[in-house]
């Protein structure tokens, strides 16, 4: 009788194990991705330069893969056709909300829901379209005074991005100053970055349902998630009674307000109405996305202009031709930085500080080729495949500027996806386009950029996995010496 009951229960856990990994049909002639090597590459922290490198030869076949990941088949995609109806059909492959994706997830408690939703985009889109470019230039004079205390010797700059890239969202998202360039232990700072540790641990990302098992539960990391949306709850409340005293309105009317109090004055519009929940969620997205991304970028293309001496000196030439005596540029200045725009443009097609976009799910069933996807099947966009691809790019690993001069005339702009695409491209856009052109000037017109002789750099940027999609880098030594 024991035998029996033991020999069901295998059975039935054996059936449901089999049904989770049995391929759909629709699926079943989709070149397959190795789950082993996603576990080697995401405990590894290799790059998604060395990821590509594995599975170039699948996603580069027909531009699609598939991989089975958390109990499921998910579908990874470079296909320029498929991208195009996954940018334009935002009803037919909506986004896949982490409460949806991973309920009562460390991540979900923390960025929750956010800009996926219209409704929010269009509430904060107002703050965006009229930026705070007084906190761009008092964060280029605060990063000048650090780089003046160790001149002419190496500096980190990788970690140095990223505390300037906080102080300046912090400041232009929700008014707050985390000073972190000048104090980066301070207690907000070591907080959020112990919170995103967490939440991109790469052993709950590969076996999630461990999250949910006693041992595994996370009660020190949720006492920080805790702690964080403890200030940010605090800063709503402050903008809030701020909106009592009139305050709020007279920001709302000279176009000076940051993007809390756009939201929180959209609030109160029935319509557009948004819950703390919502708006903190909102903030620990920006955090993420608005600071992570840009620091990336900027250590990037420091780290381009470092390594090519010729491109270094026509960058900084451009520079003094267009601003003149002015240290930061004006946005009529940054129009004319037209080479400049070029050299940030080719940084981000090569190294894209987000590497893949979030999953999509179609709501429907989808014929691609002879493929059928099942509603509801995963799907990422794999922008590191595409910017690499030599089917979108001649001599992709080259750094070329001239790539993007008049580039609207010569490619597809699906092949160039750094800021996403369509009515889902990141909100964020021209945000982190200027804070790079206002901190290239600062640095350009004072100090001449090198990589020390024994850089580990030197032959080829290493990168590393980071924070969920986002490119993160190795430590890079740069050395800043005075022009004038």
């Amino acid at each position: 009788m024991l035998f029996t009951i033991i020999l069901i229960f295998v059975s039935f856990i054996s059936y449901k194990i089999y049904q989770k990994l049995r391929v759909p049909e629709g699926l079943k002639n989709v070149p397959t991705l190795s789950f082993l090597e996603l576990v080697l590459f995401m405990l590894s922290k290799d790059g998604p330069d060395k990821r590509w490198e594995n599975t170039r030869k699948v996603c580069e076949k027909e531009g699609i893969g598939k991989l089975w990941f958390n109990g499921e088949w998910h579908i990874v995609t470079t296909n320029l056709e498929l991208i195009k109806d996954l940018m334009a059909k935002t009803d037919l492959y909506p986004k896949s909300s982490l409460e949806e994706s991973s309920p009562g997830s460390l991540a979900a408690q923390y960025y929750g829901t956010n800009l996926v939703w219209k409704r929010h985009r269009r509430i904060t889109n107002p703050a965006f379209k009229s930026l705070p470019m007084h906190v761009f230039d008092d964060s280029a004079v605060k990063l000048l005074k650090v780089i003046e205390k160790v001149d002419n010797e190496p500096i980190e700059v990788n970690g140095l991005m990223h505390r300037l890239t906080l102080d300046v969202l912090g400041r232009a998202a929700f008014g707050f100053d985390f000073n972190n360039l000048e104090d980066p232990t301070n207690i907000y700072v070591t907080t959020y970055h112990e919170v995103t540790a967490e939440c991109d641990n790469p052993i709950y990302f590969l076996f999630p349902f461990i999250e949910y098992l006693p041992y595994f539960d996370r009660t020190e990391a949720r006492k920080k998630v805790a702690k964080l949306n403890d200030l940010f709850n605090r800063i709503i409340e402050t903008k809030r009674e701020s909106m009592k005293t009139g305050e709020l309105s007279k920001k709302i009317e000279n176009n000076s307000a940051d993007l809390l109090e756009c939201m929180i004055n959209a609030s109160n519009d029935p319509k557009n109405y948004m819950s703390d929940e919502e708006m903190r969620h909102n903030l620990a997205i920006f955090m993420l996305a608005g600071h992570d991304t840009t620091a990336t970028a900027l250590s990037t293309i420091l780290y381009v202009l470092a390594s090519k001496k010729d491109l270094q000196r026509k960058v900084r030439d451009e520079i003094l031709h267009v601003l003149g005596d002015n240290l930061t540029p004006t946005i009529e200045q940054q129009r004319e930085l037209k080479y400049m725009t070029m050299v940030i443009n080719e940084n981000l097609r090569l190294y894209p500080p987000v590497h893949q976009l979030p999953r999509r799910e179609n709501a429907e069933i989808i014929k691609f080729r002879n493929h059928v996807f099942l509603p509801k099947t995963p799907i990422f966009i794999n922008i590191y495949g595409i910017h690499h691809s030599p089917g979108n790019w001649k001599d992709p690993e080259e750094f070329i500027p001239e790539r993007f001069e008049n580039e609207h005339e010569k490619r597809d702009h699906h092949t160039w996806l750094t800021f996403g695409g369509g009515t889902r491209s990141c909100i964020g856009t021209n945000f982190s386009l200027i804070e790079q052109r206002v901190m290239l000037c600062a640095l350009l017109r004072k100090y001449e950029i090198s990589l020390p002789a024994d850089s580990i750099h030197k032959d080829k940027l290493h990168l590393r996995r980071a924070n969920g999609s986002i490119t993160g880098l190795h430590p890079i030594d740069l050395i800043f010496k005075r022009t004038e």
